[in-house]
């Protein structure tokens, strides 16, 4: 096997094209072409790609290679149904002692400071680190496990979503009164604010998603 570093920087460097936008919705990654661009083995790009698919950033179909995936409403709504119940549980334990992690104050912090030029990850990525911060102070291992398990597809969502991120400002303000219910206890407004967050993102998601994705889920079904 290659060394470790070397698979990790091809991932990487894939995993920064996906997330950015410039491998879209279906791309393909040819292996004889992509090993070439990264001028790594075919061996390293294959675990590379092996690391990705494991993540949700990539499909890998029999005699078809490795793909982009397309989201469909049914990876959207799976996607956010395991946040809800993985950041909900989170939130209403951290609002019963009203401790707020400095981490999730400090990405607020981040959004604030943003302008609206903001580039999607200026805004993204404190968003990333602000839900991250609150399911890790929730004191659980195996829900801090779970959710890193899906950050990445959860940042692969939220490609989808720059025209809502666009507005760092309203980003900044639910995350604000969010951590404000935190520091009350009142732990049914903190959770009543997390469903509503989380909630409103699915639906410009589903709402951003192209027609063709709709009409993909359809054909599977009725596969």
């Amino acid at each position: 096997m290659p060394h470790i570093s070397t698979i990790e920087s091809a991932a990487s460097i894939l995993r920064r094209r996906i997330l950015d936008g410039a491998l879209g919705p279906g791309a393909r990654l040819p292996e004889e072409q992509t090993s070439a661009e990264l001028s790594v083995s075919r061996h390293t790009l294959r675990a590379a790609l092996r690391q990705l698919v494991a993540e949700g950033l990539l499909r890998h179909e029999p005699h078809r290679g490795v793909h982009v995936p397309i989201l469909t409403p049914a990876d959207v709504r799976d996607v956010f149904r395991l946040r809800r119940l993985i950041e909900l549980d989170a939130v209403e334990g951290i609002a019963i002692t009203g401790d707020v992690p400095r981490a999730a104050v400090e990405a607020v912090d981040g959004l604030v400071a943003l302008g609206r030029t903001a580039g999607w990850h200026e805004v993204v990525e404190p968003d990333l680190r602000f839900h991250s911060a609150l399911v890790d102070a929730a004191g659980s291992l195996r829900l801090a496990r779970t959710y890193a398990a899906i950050q990445a597809e959860i940042a692969y969502c939220l490609v989808q979503l720059r025209p809502h991120y666009d507005r760092p400002e309203q980003v900044a303000r639910e995350h604000r009164e969010l951590l404000d219910a935190i520091v009350a206890r009142n732990a049914a407004l903190a959770v009543e604010l997390m469903r509503t967050h989380l909630l409103d993102a699915e639906a410009h998601l589903l709402g951003a998603l192209p027609e063709s994705s709709r009409d993909r889920t359809l054909t599977t079904w009725k596969e």
